[in-house]
């Protein structure tokens, strides 16, 4: 699988752009503030419907588009056929501009209902659930780094990217999920105000306990594969050294020899037992969405006891089995995004990674310069230099 065009209009700080890209190593070069970023943001725009770079998609909408659309096209050639997607993306509030901007760039009256984003698979209209998968890719940027010793959301969001690209019924699962997770913590609130009767919360935990099953074996079920090749890149890049566990630490007490049945049989007995508390702090205190992944190096816990290097090295293997879980999964080949990792990693995790990057059908990797590369890396390497908006075919190396 892998990106043969990609299109931009209004797209951050792309007023226009057409791309034609293929299979191998595609290398974009430039100073910070450039637009490196932004081109692997609209790739993955493509795969998960969604930005991982802005809090909000309309933020990916250029400030000056005369017509408040941001659009990203992409076509994607996989094993059996090849498909076309497009992403819309209206913003009709843009910030403040400057007053000599013209009036078309004045915020925009939409009608009531009118979606803020339009999805198409070639050329037909769809729901983002159809979007998701449908190209598959795994971003390796320096937040990731901090998979190890950063918050547990920052984990959780780690397996829910992964996981709502290779299976779509976990993806519904979990948006059905949070909403019921919001509904119940309203609910919550109300029970403790005296304005709702204890059992009105029986129907939601029904609902909960079983959309949380779900969640909760896939995660595992990936988890398990992460442990299957995170151990050995964690002992190929460590000389050996280090052997890497991931465990999966659910906010309920939990045993993997229990069935599905058992599994929610239990979830509801302990959401029964931790009402009160819940109802006293008016939020929902047991599910995937409190749950957390422990890596653990020689046994030890890595946010605790580990190294900066040991728990980057961890990090590192985590993303490179990540790879391995989504072609395991679905058997294609995801496009592998690198948002300026190098400029993060030593020379050995570097060179580890390079290495690896080299084996994989499509990969779009940013740096600041060049001067951190082997030459037979560059040799390889389809090289473009980005520089405000623009791209253009750097000279041979």
């Amino acid at each position: 699988m892998y990106l043969s065009r990609l299109s931009l209009s209004e797209f951050r700080n792309y007023r226009e752009l057409e791309l034609a890209l293929g299979q191998g190593l595609f290398l974009f070069y430039g100073d910070n503030a450039q637009g490196k970023t932004n081109l692997l943001e609209a790739t993955a725009l493509l795969a998960m419907a969604s930005s991982f770079h802005a809090s909000s998609d309309r933020e990916v909408v250029n400030w000056y588009a005369p017509d408040h659309i941001a659009r990203v096209t992409g076509d994607i050639k996989r094993r059996n056929d090849e498909i076309e997607i497009e992403v819309a993306i209206f913003d009709p509030t843009p910030p403040d501009l400057p007053a000599n901007v013209s009036s078309s760039q004045h915020p925009l009256e939409l009608p009531a209902g009118t979606p803020r984003k339009r999805l198409k698979l070639n050329t037909v209209p769809k729901r983002t659930m159809d979007i998701i998968g449908q190209m598959k890719v795994v971003l390796f940027a320096p937040t990731d780094l901090h998979i190890v010793d950063g918050s547990p959301d920052e984990r959780r969001r780690f397996l829910d990217r992964a996981l709502c690209q290779v299976q779509p019924r976990y993806c519904q699962a979990l948006v059905r999920y949070r909403k019921i997770v919001t509904q119940r913590s309203a609910q919550l609130k109300r029970v403790r105000d005296l304005q709702e009767d204890p059992r009105m919360l029986d129907y939601l935990d029904e609902q909960l306990a079983t959309l949380a099953n779900l969640i909760i074996y896939e995660r595992q079920r990936m988890v398990a594969v992460l442990n299957e090749h995170a151990p050995d890149f964690q002992e190929a890049i460590s000389g050996g050294h280090e052997h890497l566990q991931i465990v999966y630490r659910p906010s309920f007490k939990f045993d993997t020899g229990w069935s599905l049945t058992d599994t929610v049989e239990h979830y509801r007995e302990q959401l029964q037992a931790a009402r009160k508390k819940e109802i006293l702090q008016g939020v929902c205190l047991l599910g995937p969405h409190r749950d957390d992944l422990e890596f653990q190096v020689n046994t030890m816990n890595m946010l605790t006891y580990g190294s900066r290097g040991q728990q980057r090295t961890s990090a590192l293997a985590t993303k490179l089995a990540e790879l391995a879980f989504m072609r395991d999964s679905t058997g294609d080949e995801p496009v592998l995004l690198l948002d300026d990792v190098f400029s993060e990693l030593d020379f050995t995790r570097r060179e580890y990674l390079l290495r690896q990057v080299l084996q994989h059908e499509q990969v779009l990797l940013t740096a600041t310069d060049l001067s951190g590369f082997p030459p037979e890396i560059l040799q390889q390497a389809h090289i473009y230099q980005v520089l405000d908006g623009h791209i253009q075919k750097a000279p041979e190396v």
